[in-house]
């Protein structure tokens, strides 16, 4: 009984693990706000470091976007993305161009250094452990971030999402 009762106490451990409680991005799709539409994950790379206090981990989710639901995005603006549900993980959705600050251009104390414009790569190079994203989901992402059109908030744990209604895409990613 005890050896049982271990093992349980194990495996809950590993399913509360970052990395280990997003099979395909499911959470992802679930933590956008259901209007907007996401169908799929198209893309979808997580990486952890370590465990518990002094780990990290970093991860870029490319969501696919339903025709109606990008089209209520760029016909609504930000008051319709800022009307959706989703208060608790998305409280704040600001339009882009982002700021041109630290965390869309790194620093050049982080680990990364800097960048000459706001990239998704500042964000999740910020401590040095940041994943391999195909260059054709960065530089959309990218063009996004320094172009009007697009909306991103702030989660928790350090989550953005951005929603990139003219390529019916959204983006969720995280680096700490």
């Amino acid at each position: 009984l005890y050896h049982a009762a271990a093992l349980l106490a194990a495996l809950l451990a590993a399913l509360a693990l970052p990395g280990c409680t997003e099979p395909d991005g499911i959470y992802t799709l679930a933590a956008l706000p259901p209007a907007i539409g996401a169908e799929a994950v198209e893309f979808a790379r997580n990486e952890t470091w370590g465990s518990g206090p002094g780990g990290t981990e970093t991860g870029f989710h490319v969501i696919r976007l339903a025709d109606a639901g990008a089209e209520l995005v760029a016909k609504g603006g930000i008051a319709w993305v800022d009307a959706q549900p989703g208060g608790r993980i998305w409280p704040n959705w600001s339009e882009t161009p982002v700021p041109r600050d630290g965390f869309w251009m790194g620093r050049p104390d982080s680990a990364a250094g800097s960048y000459a414009d706001p990239t998704v790569n500042a964000v999740l190079d910020r401590y040095g452990f940041g994943v391999d994203v195909p260059e054709d989901h960065s530089l959309a992402l990218d063009t996004a971030l320094n172009s009007p059109g697009s909306y991103y908030a702030f989660g928790p744990g350090g989550l953005v999402a951005v929603i990139v209604p003219a390529t019916r895409r959204a983006y969720v990613f995280h680096a700490g």
